[in-house]
């Protein structure tokens, strides 16, 4: 897989592991401690992960690929970072050859019925987008903590 360069610090993207061999790069999971296969979604929720972790959030109490249940069906969000036992921000992160649309909104607001999350923030790795629920507005970034 080439990596593609996404829109994130210099200090995120270096802190980002990765190995390879002959069959397919893998990237390590700091919150689930191990080596995934590193697809271009897998890409942009771990460099996702170390922006939160740098942002402030404690890599104790930020969840990858939790389920949920929304509406009588079954899924699984990308990351859920909480404060104080609660859900703060829940990310839906899609890969960099995916446009952030209508239908991307509608999962990551779907997701939310379920987390409760205060603030959504949506990335390709290359577009972010931040809403805060609580005011139903979008914002430029995520509050501090």
């Amino acid at each position: 897989m080439n990596t593609p360069k996404l829109h994130f610090q210099e200090q995120i993207t270096s802190s980002i592991r990765t190995r390879s061999d002959q069959m397919h790069v893998e990237i390590w999971d700091v919150i689930r401690k191990k080596w995934l296969v590193c697809t271009p979604e897998e890409w942009v929720r771990q460099h996702c992960i170390e922006y939160l972790i740098l942002f402030g959030y404690s890599s104790h109490h930020v969840q990858v690929e939790s389920g949920l249940t929304t509406i009588h069906k079954k899924k699984r969000s990308d990351i859920i970072a909480n404060i104080n036992g609660k859900p703060h921000v829940l990310v839906e992160c899609k890969a960099p050859s995916i446009k952030l649309n209508q239908d991307t909104f509608n999962q990551a607001f779907n997701y939310n019925t379920a987390v409760n999350a205060p603030f959504i923030w949506i990335t390709n790795g290359m577009q972010h987008l931040y809403w805060d629920c609580t005011r139903n507005c979008q914002i430029k970034g995520l509050p501090a903590i």
